[in-house]
């Protein structure tokens, strides 16, 4: 749920009680602060990976955040033709998703874990969890559409 989302439950129950505590209002407060620092510290471009244990990091990092994963190499023509799409998508989506690109001839651990065959592939993973996969190069409509319906997720 939302931090708004929960704000406005909170207020209705303690309206309905007729009292907020102050304690209330701290633990809100304390939410809002954390939710704030979190956003602040999100990477605002494109994520590189160069190790399994970056990778790791930046999982345990932002456990509550959809990571968007271009899984690429550099032979790979489709690959070349989707990365500005990728980049596009990422410019206009960078403050509610975290981007992310693994080239598979250099962190190939990362691949075989999610059991990529074919690239591209984008993986958007939250809590570790693989929640949608794309195999192939998209356009930008057609991610801009994962991406609307991946929402209720964050």
């Amino acid at each position: 749920m939302c931090f708004e989302c929960e704000l406005l439950s909170q207020l209705k129950k303690n309206q309905k009680a007729k009292k907020m505590t102050e304690n209330d209002l701290n633990k809100i407060r304390l939410k809002k602060a954390e939710m704030l620092l979190k956003a602040q510290s999100m990477p605002t471009d494109i994520a590189k990976i160069h190790s399994a244990e970056e990778f790791k990091n930046l999982i345990k990092e932002y456990p509550d955040k959809i990571l968007i994963i271009d899984f690429w190499a550099v032979w790979c023509s489709p690959c070349m033709m989707f990365a500005p799409v990728f980049e596009k998508i990422q410019k206009e989506h960078y403050q509610d998703f975290i981007f992310v690109k693994i080239n598979v001839d250099e962190v190939g651990s990362i691949a075989q874990t999610y059991r990529i065959t074919g690239i591209p592939t984008t993986l958007f993973i939250k809590n570790d969890e693989v929640i949608h996969k794309v195999v192939g190069a998209v356009n930008e409509e057609y991610i801009r559409k994962v991406l609307e319906k991946l929402r209720s997720f964050t």
